[in-house]
């Protein structure tokens, strides 16, 4: 259905949050051994900012959304304010963004930036078997794509906020402007064509007030990676929309942060053959 993928930016809340998340992101620069603008590979967008929590500690990598060609990590730092006491590393890195870089390659940035974290891991205090992925929007795809890509042990769990994971539907809406999918590179980017392993514990949500589109695409995700043997929470939060969610990945007592909270006291004790 045409329009059912387009993100309502008048909708009360929407701007309000992402001044908040902005605001709050300023205060997540004075934190003690904050590293900003690390470099995970050769090009300018692959840089991470990293808010290291202490020695052999977990770690949150979070890939922010921007329907593949906005954003920016600097307002998506706000997070760390609520972990880094907690004892949990806080990463987030930029990816290069179409439509100048492909969907397989803006993928490729992804992994890239998790295999940095885990072979930089001991130098900077985390548990490398303790790496944990969350991301929303089009983030929330490119942590389920990388996720596809690393043997269980590498991946703690797997958080995905209003994602989207079967791209066959955009095919003809306005995101394919910059994606230039086809039936086939649509396919083989759809991370519901290509399921984790069913070890990984998943977290699949999205807000109560987000467009239709938004929301089957959370609960079909969740129903495939059930019938794949995944253990899958999925929820809706009450009455947030598509923005005013994402505040909740750094927002103690809310639905996010809580499954959040629960993959990290889960992820302590060792998946089964470890």
């Amino acid at each position: 259905m045409a329009g059912t993928y387009d993100l309502p930016g008048d909708t009360p809340g929407f701007a309000e949050a992402q001044t908040e998340m902005s605001v709050r992101s300023r205060e997540a620069t004075t934190i003690p051994g904050a590293q900003f603008d690390v470099a995970y590979g050769p090009q300018q967008r692959q840089r991470l900012d990293m808010f290291p929590a202490g020695s052999g500690t977990p770690a949150l990598l979070f890939f922010r959304g921007g329907y593949w060609r906005l954003g920016e990590k600097e307002d998506r730092r706000f997070p760390a304010v609520a972990w880094v006491p907690r004892g949990v590393a806080w990463i987030v890195p930029n990816y290069r963004l179409a439509p100048e870089t492909s969907l397989p390659d803006i993928v490729e940035d992804a992994q890239a930036s998790l295999d940095w974290v885990i072979s930089n891991a001991d130098a900077h205090g985390i548990d490398v078997t303790q790496i944990h992925l969350i991301g929303n929007s089009a983030g929330a795809h490119l942590a389920a794509m990388v996720a596809t890509r690393f043997p269980p042990e590498r991946i703690a769990s797997l958080t995905l906020v209003s994602g989207l994971y079967d791209l066959l539907p955009l095919l003809d809406e306005e995101p394919n402007n910059w994606l230039n999918l086809n039936v086939g590179s649509a396919r083989a980017m759809s991370p519901v064509h290509h399921l984790p392993p069913s070890e990984l514990p998943v977290t699949v949500c999205c807000g109560g007030a987000e467009t239709e589109a938004f929301r089957l695409q959370s609960s079909e995700f969740a129903e495939a990676l059930r019938a794949n043997g995944n253990p899958v929470d999925h929820f809706e939060s009450p009455g947030r929309n598509h923005m005013e969610i994402i505040m909740e990945t750094g927002t103690p007592g809310t639905p996010v942060f809580s499954a959040l909270e629960r993959h990290l006291e889960e992820g302590r004790i060792p998946h089964k053959g470890q």
